[in-house]
């Protein structure tokens, strides 16, 4: 059986920016074909923070595979991307890092994929940062 590639968590940073590192796993991930399927670019925080930097899906993932490593990437953002003040960043993050179901139908999805991790009844998980540490092994 193949071990699953997971990207970094979601709580990782890189340039104050949580999210990132997980989100250049993904696109090299997606490169070599290793995300069933799942288009990355277009939902959730993948989307959430290409938007926020402003970011054009498909070169950050060309850049990505490119450049050697995060401080590279990093530094293609910086010179490509949108220029956000430090308390912008933050801001951000929070908003991200507390993100959670606020209607009816997304508590019910919230609850469903909860469930498939394994976490039915699990009251200490309220995110959808905490739901992918959880299904990713990172959280007891």
């Amino acid at each position: 059986m193949q071990e699953k590639l997971l990207p970094r968590s979601p709580y990782d940073r890189l340039g104050g920016y949580v999210h990132l590192p997980r989100l250049i796993d993904k696109a090299k991930l997606h490169r070599k074909g290793l995300l069933d399927g799942y288009n990355y670019k277009t939902v959730g925080f993948d989307k959430h923070l290409l938007a926020f930097l402003e970011l054009e899906p498909d070169s950050f993932e060309e850049a990505a595979n490119r450049l050697d490593d995060d401080k590279e990437i990093l530094a293609w953002i910086e010179q490509n991307g949108a220029k956000h003040a430090p308390e912008e960043i933050e801001e951000w993050n929070r908003a991200m890092i507390t993100r959670h179901p606020d209607t009816a139908v997304k508590k019910a999805r919230f609850t469903h994929f909860l469930k498939e991790a394994g976490g039915e009844g699990r009251k200490d998980i309220q995110t959808y940062f905490d739901l992918i540490e959880f299904d990713e092994d990172r959280m007891e």
